[in-house]
């Protein structure tokens, strides 16, 4: 089993209403981190799980129909915040990133894919054939932008499919072993996007980065759902209460993993 080195950014945030992310709380504003991670394997080199945003999403939504994203969300980024920024400061060329792992196509997820020259993409089969040839408001009730996508996608990606997958994790269910060597597992949570994947990955401290399967900790630790009313923005209700519940169990039984969900300020504090 190959252990990795393992680092937790943001690039920017956005501003949410806590009572959407958690039912029956007040209704202040809370700060959704655009959180990345940043692995280092022996033998594959700088992996990238997500990207954050980058400036990008201002330039394309400034008109319709993707202007009304950028006034349903308000968001924060700046140039020293983007990844391909923070890590030319710790020395690392954007042609060195040599795998960038796509939990969902929403914008806060894909924003920085272009910086990356180099990187093989790899993604969910069905995540990426759920938004492929979705343009307009199609792409807008996804929280897909297109134009953040690279033009040579495709030529660039792994396509994964957990379909006649017969290795499962307890709780967590059948994943991929991305590297054949336990460093990177891939397992899939669908609910919030069609197709989303997480993944636990064997650092010094075994971490599993669960994307927006939760958005806050008190999501997975008490089962505390957010408003129903987010179930106008998800592509599964049932699916997403089914894959909290895997992951409440999985942390009962597994205190000592961390667990991440990407927009956890809480979260982001304590490992940064």
């Amino acid at each position: 089993m190959t252990t990795i080195k393992f680092n937790l950014a943001s690039a920017g945030y956005c501003e949410a209403n806590q009572s959407h992310a958690l039912r029956n709380e007040s209704s202040r504003t809370i700060k959704f981190y655009a959180t990345y991670a940043h692995l280092e394997h022996p033998i594959h080199g700088h992996i990238l799980f997500d990207t954050g945003y980058t400036r990008r999403f201002y330039e394309h939504t400034r008109k319709l129909p993707f202007s009304i994203y950028a006034k349903i969300t308000k968001v924060y980024i700046k140039e020293k915040e983007e990844a391909v920024y923070t890590l030319k400061k710790k020395g690392i060329d954007p042609i060195d990133i040599k795998f960038i792992i796509i939990s969902h196509f929403h914008a806060d997820h894909i924003g920085g894919l272009r910086d990356f020259p180099n990187a093989k993409f790899i993604c969910s089969k069905i995540a990426y054939r759920d938004i492929k040839h979705r343009r307009g408001y199609q792409a807008l009730i996804r929280g897909f932008i297109p134009n953040l996508m690279p033009d040579n996608f495709e030529s660039r990606t792994k396509f994964l499919s957990f379909d006649s997958i017969h290795q499962k994790l307890e709780n967590l269910g059948p994943f991929i072993d991305l590297f054949g060597d336990k460093s990177i597992l891939i397992i899939q949570f669908d609910g919030h996007a069609k197709g989303q994947i997480g993944a636990l990955v064997n650092a010094p401290n075994k971490t599993l980065l669960i994307s927006d399967a939760a958005w806050q900790k008190e999501n997975y630790v008490n089962l505390h759902l957010p408003n129903p009313i987010v179930r106008l923005f998800f592509d599964s209700w049932k699916d997403y209460k089914k894959n909290l519940n895997k992951i409440h169990k999985y942390h009962k039984e597994n205190p000592k993993t961390i667990i991440i969900p990407c927009h956890c300020e809480q979260t982001y504090r304590e490992i940064t």
